[in-house]
């Protein structure tokens, strides 16, 4: 009897252990996310591109890119994805058929170019690192293109991910990947104003 009523106070204690466990664990897990937003053709990659810039000047780490879009007649026929980091760029999709793309929508998509992206965001610095993804949309909510990228590193609460999603998308991708840790921002909102909250994470003073 004994020897039971000793396996059976063990037993409550692992228990409570636990349940403190599962209540500290999704506080570690928080992601920090910082959406900047806007609809279609609006400039949030132009807005995106200046505010890679301006955290360049800092000494902050950083990987990921930024995708351009090719225009033809004044209408978009592809993107060219940019390293943030060394600059370098690859055709990341058309919308003229080629043997070697895959067509996933209406456009033809460069395996090559997803590998080159995949390659930017599939990395765990050992210091904390600001994560570029541009961007977010339909193609992730279908678990194509950067879903696993980025689902990779919404699982490294260090780092900081600074993404880009279409306004109408955005309620969808943060019920979609779990997005419990977020700001976000308009294309109105000053430039300076989302440096200043990605120093913040990095502890870094404010312009």
């Amino acid at each position: 009897m004994q020897g039971t009523t000793i396996l059976y106070y063990v037993c409550i204690i692992l228990i409570k252990f636990m349940e403190n466990i599962l209540r500290i664990v999704p506080d570690m897990v928080k992601n920090n996310v910082i959406i900047i937003t806007g609809n279609k053709g609006e400039g949030k990659t132009t807005k995106l591109q200046r505010i890679v810039k301006l955290i360049k000047k800092e000494k902050i780490s950083m990987t990921g890119f930024l995708a351009y879009a090719d225009l033809k007649d004044g209408d978009r026929n592809g993107y060219t994805l940019v390293d943030i980091v060394s600059s370098k760029s690859i055709i990341l999709c058309s919308n003229e058929p080629c043997s070697t793309y895959e067509k996933i929508g209406r456009f033809y998509f460069n395996p090559l170019a997803i590998k080159f992206g995949q390659k930017l965001l599939n990395t765990n610095p050992v210091e904390k690192t600001l994560i570029v993804i541009d961007e977010v949309g339909p193609f992730e909510l279908q678990n194509k293109i950067w879903y696993d990228s980025f689902v990779y590193q919404l699982g490294i609460p260090k780092n900081v991910i600074l993404l880009i999603v279409r306004a109408k998308l955005v309620d969808e991708i943060i019920r979609k990947f779990e997005i419990t840790n977020t700001n976000i921002y308009k294309l109105s909102v000053d430039d300076i104003d989302i440096v200043n909250e990605i120093k913040t994470h990095f502890q870094i003073q404010k312009i």
